[in-house]
Parts: C-alpha cells; sequence; structure tokens
C-alpha cells in the first residue's frame, strides 16, 4: 500500500478541520487540526486555523500562541494579524491589539475587519475621532459604503432608521459558532422571558413566525407550544445553528420586511422577535406587516431596548433603542398592550442594559 505524504494528508486534515470548525462541531476539528499540526508543524495555515478555533471556544491565550506560531512563519498574514489583534483585545492587551489591527490594515488596506475592529477598540478607548476618520478612510478605500456609514452614524449620533442588511448578516456569521454561549455570559435571556409571557397567556398550538430567529433560541423556548414553526433570519450562518435543533418547520434567509410582505395574510397565532428591534429603528412598517400576517386575535411578543424621551435612537454600540411612549403610539390603531414590563436585556461593559419586553394583541 503507498500512503500519501505527510504534508499531503496534514493538508487534507486542516482542510476537513477547517470545515468542521464552520460547521460549529469544535472537538472534531480540533483533534483534525492537531493531527494536521503534529503532520506539517511548519505549515502556517494550520496554526492559523487552530488560532481561529481557540478564539471561537474562548481558549484566548491559546488562540494567541497560534497566532503567533503562524505569524513567524508567515509573517505578512493580514488576516492572522487582525486575528491576533482579537485575541490580544479580549486578553485585555488594548495597546498591543490596536498595533495589530493596525499592522493587518498595513498589509492589506481592503480588508473590511481591520477596519471594524480597530475603529471599535478606538470607540472604547474615547478616541472618536480617530475612529470617525478610520470608518472615513474605509469609504474612501471603496470598501462598503452602507456599512460603515452605519459605523459613522452611531459614532456620531446620527440617527438612521435601520441597520444595513449586510451589516446585520456580517456581525452575526461572524459570531454565529459562539453566539449562545456570549450571550449567556452576559446573562441574556429575552427569549426565554418572552416565550413565558406566551405562556402565561396562552396554551393553546400555535403557528409562530419567528422574526430574526438567529440560532433559534425563541424556538427553542416555544418548541412544546408550536403547532408550525417558521424562523426569518439574514444570516446564513445562525440559520445554519437553528437548523441543527431540529424544531423549525421552514427556515427562511431573508429580510424580514420584505418576506413579511410577501407571507400570506393571517397566516400565524404569534409573531415573536427577541432582540432584533435593536437592528431596526423605525418600526412603524414591521407593525403594518405584523397586523397583516396575524390572525384576528393573534399575539405579538418582542423585546426592545429603552430610550427615554425620542421615538428611537441610534446607539454608538450600532444597536436601536425605543422608547414605551413611541412603541404604544404604534400599537394603538391595531393593538391591545397587554404587557410592557422593564427588564434588564444583557450586561454591557459589566453594567445592566435596561429594556422592555412585550406582549400585544391585534383588536
Amino acid at each position: 500500500m503507498i500512503f500519501p505524504p505527510a504534508s499531503a494528508e496534514a493538508d487534507r486534515f486542516c482542510d476537513e478541520g477547517y470545515a468542521l470548525l464552520e460547521a460549529g462541531r469544535f472537538d472534531e476539528a480540533h483533534a483534525l487540526l492537531s493531527r494536521a499540526r503534529v503532520l506539517s508543524p511548519s505549515t502556517p495555515l494550520i496554526h492559523y486555523r487552530l488560532g481561529l478555533l481557540f478564539n471561537d471556544i474562548g481558549r484566548t491565550a491559546e488562540a494567541l500562541e497560534a497566532l503567533d506560531t503562524s505569524l513567524s512563519l508567515q509573517p505578512d498574514n493580514a488576516r492572522a494579524h487582525n486575528n491576533r489583534g482579537s485575541a490580544l483585545q479580549l486578553l485585555g492587551r488594548a495597546s498591543e491589539a490596536e498595533q495589530a489591527f493596525q499592522r493587518a490594515l498595513d498589509l492589506d488596506p481592503d480588508l473590511e475587519l481591520p477596519y471594524i475592529n480597530l475603529g471599535h477598540l478606538l470607540e472604547e478607548q474615547g478616541k472618536v475621532r480617530q475612529a470617525t476618520n478610520l470608518y472615513e478612510r474605509a469609504i474612501a478605500r471603496g470598501l462598503d459604503p452602507t456599512l460603515f456609514s452605519h459605523y459613522l452614524a452611531a459614532v456620531s449620533g446620527k440617527i438612521t432608521h435601520r441597520a444595513p442588511d449586510r451589516w446585520v448578516s456580517a456581525t452575526f456569521d461572524n459570531f454565529a459558532p459562539t453566539f449562545d454561549a456570549r450571550l449567556r455570559s452576559l446573562g441574556y435571556n429575552a427569549p426565554r422571558k418572552l416565550a413565558a409571557i406566551v405562556r402565561s397567556h396562552m396554551d393553546e398550538r400555535l403557528d409562530v413566525l419567528d422574526l430574526g430567529c438567529g440560532t433559534g433560541q425563541c424556538g427553542l423556548s416555544l418548541a412544546q407550544q408550536k403547532r408550525y414553526l417558521v424562523g426569518v433570519d439574514l444570516s446564513e450562518k445562525m440559520l445554519g445553528q437553528a437548523r441543527a435543533l431540529g424544531i423549525y418547520d421552514e427556515l427562511h434567509l431573508a429580510e424580514l420586511h420584505t418576506w413579511m410582505r410577501g407571507a400570506a395574510a393571517a397566516r400565524f397565532d404569534l409573531v415573536i422577535a427577541a432582540d432584533v428591534f435593536i437592528y431596526i429603528g423605525l418600526l412603524g412598517d414591521l407593525f403594518q406587516e405584523t397586523v397583516r400576517n396575524l390572525r384576528p386575535g393573534g399575539w405579538f411578543a418582542f423585546s426592545t431596548e429603552e430610550c427615554g424621551s425620542a421615538d428611537y435612537m441610534l446607539r454608538r454600540t450600532g444597536r436601536y433603542a425605543q422608547s414605551e411612549t413611541y412603541i404604544r403610539r404604534l400599537s394603538e390603531l391595531a393593538f391591545t398592550v397587554v404587557v410592557a414590563d422593564p427588564t434588564i436585556i444583557r450586561l454591557e461593559s459589566g453594567k445592566p442594559l435596561m429594556g422592555r419586553l412585550y406582549l400585544l394583541q391585534k383588536q
């Protein structure tokens, strides 16, 4: 029997391991990438992908070590410098992270992620002018103007109506493999809270539309109560996580307004949207489509981040917050407000972030 050369076997393990990493099968990915590293320890790509894996599973110090090894073998890998910056930032080494992001930009000024990561780091340090200049540089470079205009609007306090579709999909595709674990670490449980409110007001089986379903946490929380469950999301990788749960009857990769406009009228008993309106400031059109999608007496459950007197605002985080007054005004023509409970949505920078949980009934 003729065996393939070690380098070819290592390449195969590296590629198969990366595919498993993308699918969120971390233990299997680790096993194959580790085997590849043993067979070919001088291949920078293997160490780079191990760095990505360790970052995804929260083993940040090991991620940094793997990325450093990769860069010692291939110093001009801009993506590796960018990911090294992310690891350094997580380890609290902000000045080194800033240097790593800048090095990535020096090597590849057309790479989007270093602009985003460095911009966020500068904002966290209060260097708003530098962050603004960076986003403007990205646009001048020809990078996606809708994406970076949203960052500019957020950092400058400008109010826009909604986040660009690509901003939402890119954000969640990036975090899909570890999204649930990250949110748990921030004390986020809006899907379970909303599901508990739904159960307290209805106990029959429901046809449910889960807007911005993400990894499927609302669907999971309502699994025992659903008759038919449809999920819609902009992130393909998030939908992959939801699909793996095996509880959705339909999953659609689509923008919410567009999908709802094409859906049959009066199809659902419940429309639910947990942590979705943080990406949509102006909610009038969505409320109208929800009215059309719901059956008479149907229910609309959702969460918001809370703002004061304005109808809605765009925070520096790139997320929107809505006021209770605005939600109640939108509800007047077609809904009765049954629940409008204040709650802690999550922790942000170690502090509670206030929001509100709503349950509306179609009149």
